[in-house]
């Protein structure tokens, strides 16, 4: 198991991590937008054979949760969540596979201080290596000592920049000093009530087969058409691996096929 005893630590894993997956930050901050971010780290982390699907939770307070085992990483997210949250709860589960433990992800922290020192230890560890790896120290401090002032305009540029949410970025600000635990908390607490009310207003109607598409993602639905195709499972099978109907299928197959064109 790995072992932190030092933030100097946590940047070598992330640093590490990063040539593993054999993307630099120069490309992670040319992608168009968070939704591209997600799906385009969700397809990297696939390739490597995790399985990463999504879910409307129905607790909403669990971002993410994930399975650990040597052959079939499994990784869920909620995806009621904002993307930026949701690429993130990513590399915190990350940080559990790395670690060799199954653990959740959830939205805030305050349940860490009641958890044994050693699950504590991991879940912090968990939360350091996704900020670090997304929003790498070394860059992020070259560029905020250029800033004249820090408000909430500056804060969502550099959130948009590196495709992450404000959070992570405030979190950043308050652990090297450039704000205090009152603007933090102010922050934190406006934009949870934004959060909140965009949520309620953000209603619509969504296809069934596009919305089951997502959350099963591109990886899973090719493994499974692709042994059926080849006549290792049947129709039947199919349909239990999609959670659908036998009828659902063609349907379903079709504007799998058309997203991917």
């Amino acid at each position: 198991e790995i072992e932190i005893k030092s933030a100097k630590e946590v940047t070598f894993f992330a640093v590490e991590l990063r040539k593993f997956l054999n993307i630099n930050l120069e490309k992670q901050v040319r992608w168009a937008n968070e939704e591209e971010a997600f799906n385009n780290w969700r397809k990297i982390l696939q390739d490597f054979g995790i399985f990463i699907f999504k879910d409307a939770f129905k607790n909403d307070e669990i971002s993410g949760f994930c399975l650990y085992d040597l052959e079939f990483p499994i990784i869920y997210i909620n995806n009621s969540h904002p993307k930026t949250r949701q690429i993130f709860t990513l590399f915190h589960e990350i940080g559990h596979l790395l670690m060799k433990t199954s653990g959740i992800d959830k939205e805030k922290d305050d349940f860490i201080d009641r958890l044994s020192q050693t699950d504590k230890s991991v879940e912090l560890f968990c939360n350091k290596l996704a900020g670090e790896f997304l929003v790498p120290e070394k860059d992020f401090i070259s560029k905020i000592i250029q800033l004249k002032t820090i408000d909430e305009e500056s804060i969502s540029k550099f959130a948009n920049y590196y495709k992450v949410s404000r959070e992570v970025i405030l979190r950043k600000l308050l652990i090297h000093g450039y704000i205090n635990n009152d603007i933090y908390n102010d922050y934190s607490l406006k934009w949870i009530e934004q959060a909140k009310f965009a949520k309620k207003k953000h209603i619509r109607k969504v296809n069934y087969y596009n919305i089951q598409i997502a959350y099963l993602g591109d990886y899973y639905l090719d493994l499974v058409f692709d042994k059926y195709y080849k006549n290792q499972i049947n129709i039947s099978d199919v349909a239990d691996f999609l959670n659908t109907k036998v009828g659902n299928i063609p349907e379903f197959e079709e504007r799998f096929i058309l997203k991917k064109i």
